[in-house]
């Protein structure tokens, strides 16, 4: 049986390399095995945004506060357009700022058609060459008459908005 010359050695110079050594090849294998888990992190990283890209693609709306979307069986999928939202409480907001009241709205409708004739010089420059598709998002709880909504419909298209969607709560 032969024994290791460097543990045999009594100088204490000599056991403290070889110490010294000792901890010095456990720092370069710690060091390699954080390596390896820094790369599972990133992987794990990539997939997560992976999955929020993935399960984000259809755009959503923000329901104005004071709204109770009616409930509809034929939901569509939302696309992205101004929103033309009006309260309960009887105000009307256009991509959440507040127009008025929609009474006065409907009897003087300078102000909101000034407004969506600014949506539009909006969109034409940064769609540039392109046709303005005319698209808005209508949401009016459930409570509201169905003549303002039809006399607000009416404003829309005068104001070049002809395709207009409706917002529904859609039933599973």
């Amino acid at each position: 049986m032969r024994l290791n010359q460097s543990l045999v050695s009594s100088d204490p110079f000599e056991k403290h390399l070889i110490k010294r050594k000792r901890k010095m090849s456990w720092k370069k294998k710690a060091a390699i095995g954080a390596l390896m888990l820094t790369s599972m992190v990133d992987m794990f990283s990539m997939l997560v945004v992976f999955l929020l890209q993935t399960f984000s693609t259809s755009p959503e709306i923000l329901i104005n506060k004071g709204v109770t979307l009616p409930d509809s069986v034929t939901a569509t999928e939302v696309r992205e357009a101004p929103v033309l939202a009006v309260a309960k409480d009887g105000n009307l907001y256009l991509d959440q700022k507040i127009v008025g009241e929609v009474t006065k709205v409907l009897k003087a409708p300078k102000k909101l058609m000034n407004q969506l004739h600014d949506i539009k010089i909006d969109w034409a420059k940064s769609h540039a060459g392109q046709a303005f598709p005319g698209e808005i998002n209508l949401q009016a709880d459930k409570e509201v008459p169905s003549t303002t909504v039809s006399q607000l419909m009416g404003i829309l298209t005068t104001g070049e908005f002809s395709t207009i969607k409706l917002a529904v709560i859609g039933l599973r």
